[in-house]
């Protein structure tokens, strides 16, 4: 559900390891998938696969999943949810696989606790164009119920271990917020500014507000209980070279004209922060920035201006 770059590679994925898959994207990368009948993965090293999937425009076009997987931008979570109480089985279990630390929360509300898994995936992807996405760092992913190490995770883990690489979390809320630090880090610098991640880490000053970023993260986790250490700051901080070349989807987002992903992000932050009495002014600036931005996108968009 939410077959974008991040859903498409993922389902790609499993249907290259035998799975029946059904993508369920929009626009023109749902026609592209339908006409070819599989979706095309480029890697960075220039090889590229297909894997056959179907692809269908909502989830009720599609056979009753045995798992359903949500990759959609945090802002369409309550849409996706409404769309798959229609057409799941019942009990059929399902995975998030999103920005940001609210959604199965948000999931399970709407589908009934008890059978939304979390999950993260560290991934560098974009769709280069209809039909196809770009692999162009990373992959890993975590999974993992929020109750702790369940028998529908390690259900769901057995199901997608052979085709990702995967591993089963007992806290998967920490690694939700572990994940939080890289996207809070670097997703609004560089989509304001239009750096890369190895860019926004090579000039001082905007190294310094990665990590300050990363810090409100720290303060705003710990008022909820959660944990993070220095040391994860300095992992997530830390210059990846598969990741220099990268603009985050927030970048990625703005230049293709789409809602921004603020509110799972800086803009959660700040707004967490303030209800929970944590100053989180560089969040608070970056997420301004960003609503700015799409502002600004919006007037030039409708002949604004003077």
């Amino acid at each position: 559900m939410g077959a974008g770059a991040v859903g498409t590679y993922y389902g790609a994925l499993l249907a290259r390891a035998g799975h029946d898959v059904t993508l369920v994207a929009r626009g023109a990368h749902l026609a592209a998938l339908r006409r070819r009948g599989a979706a095309i993965v480029r890697e960075p090293d220039g090889t590229r696969w297909e894997a056959p999937a179907r692809a269908a425009g909502s989830p009720g076009a599609a056979p009753a999943p045995d798992l359903a997987i949500v990759a959609t931008k945090s802002h369409h979570t309550a849409a996706a949810a409404e769309a798959l109480a229609a057409a799941l089985p019942a009990g059929a279990p399902v995975l998030s696989l999103q920005n940001g630390v609210e959604n199965v929360g948000r999931l399970a509300a709407a589908l009934g606790a008890g059978r939304v898994l979390g999950g993260i995936a560290f991934v560098g992807v974009r769709v280069a164009e209809p039909g196809v996405v770009d692999h162009e760092a990373e992959g890993w992913v975590r999974i993992g119920d929020p109750a702790g190490a369940t028998p529908l995770a390690r259900r769901v883990h057995e199901l997608v271990a052979p085709a990702w690489d995967v591993r089963l979390s007992e806290d998967i809320v920490h690694e939700q917020w572990r994940k939080l630090l890289w996207n809070a880090g670097f997703n609004a610098i560089c989509a304001v500014t239009g750096a890369t991640a190895g860019q926004a880490l090579a000039t001082p000053a905007s190294r310094a507000l990665v990590r300050e970023a990363m810090e409100e993260v720290v303060a705003v986790a710990a008022a909820g209980g959660v944990v993070l250490t220095p040391d994860e700051v300095d992992e997530m901080a830390a210059f990846n070279e598969q990741l220099r070349d990268y603009r985050p989807s927030t970048a990625r987002d703005l230049d293709a004209g789409k809602r921004l992903e603020r509110d799972a992000l800086c803009g959660f932050l700040a707004r967490e922060g303030a209800a929970r009495g944590v100053a989180t002014p560089v969040n608070r600036v970056l997420d301004g920035l960003l609503a700015l931005r799409e502002d600004v996108r919006a007037a030039g968009s409708a002949g604004g201006g003077r």
